[in-house]
């Protein structure tokens, strides 16, 4: 079986300025284990105080169309190094408890039209949760069925959006404490027996 891997038809939405300072949350393990042989495993961790995005796109995951997947995500709460200019150098991250409620959201550019349509590509067990203490989520994450005239045996951007703020909870343009990751997804149409 040949898949083509397509370019979006638009340029992204930017996903805004989020920001990471000491006591919030960063994202420190995405994995996502796809249809055999290919996986999600971003074990990256990195803080920066001006721009928290981390375009990921080079990983590739590919997903059938209607199918119940895992998406595992960690997150930390920051440290500084303790030392005069700590933002500079990389944070460490420890499992202490962060004082901010979470929100994550995860977004498929189904369309590839580079935009993140809030009502339609959201997937919807986007979760919050004040217990300051969880440090992981396991979201279900089932592709729709999509119009394989269209979208089908392509790549799509995948958005995750880890926030401090319900009100930044959004895949563009979003401001505050928090993290952006891209990551690129294959979907695949489900075989007819």
């Amino acid at each position: 079986m040949h898949f083509s891997l397509l370019e979006p038809r638009g340029t992204y939405c930017s996903p805004g300025n989020f920001a990471c300072s000491d006591g919030n949350n960063a994202i420190s393990l995405v994995t996502l284990f796809g249809e055999p042989g290919t996986q999600i495993q971003d074990d990256m961790k990195k803080c920066s105080p001006a721009n928290n995005y981390n375009d990921r796109s080079n990983l590739v995951v590919t997903l059938m169309e209607n199918t119940l997947y895992t998406l595992h995500i960690e997150f930390y709460c920051v440290q500084s190094w303790g030392y005069e200019n700590s933002y500079n150098q990389d944070p460490y991250f420890s499992q202490t408890s962060c004082n901010h409620a979470q929100y994550l959201g995860v977004w498929i550019d189904f369309n590839n039209d580079g935009t993140f349509d809030e009502s339609r590509e959201m997937i919807p067990n986007n979760r919050y949760t004040n217990n300051q203490r969880m440090t992981a989520y396991d979201l279900s994450l089932v592709i729709p069925n999509i119009d394989g005239r269209n979208y089908l045996n392509e790549q799509h951007r995948m958005r995750i959006v880890l926030t401090q703020d319900e009100r930044n909870l959004k895949p563009c343009y979003g401001t505050g404490y928090g993290e952006v990751r891209d990551y690129t997804v294959q979907i695949i149409p489900k075989p007819v027996y």
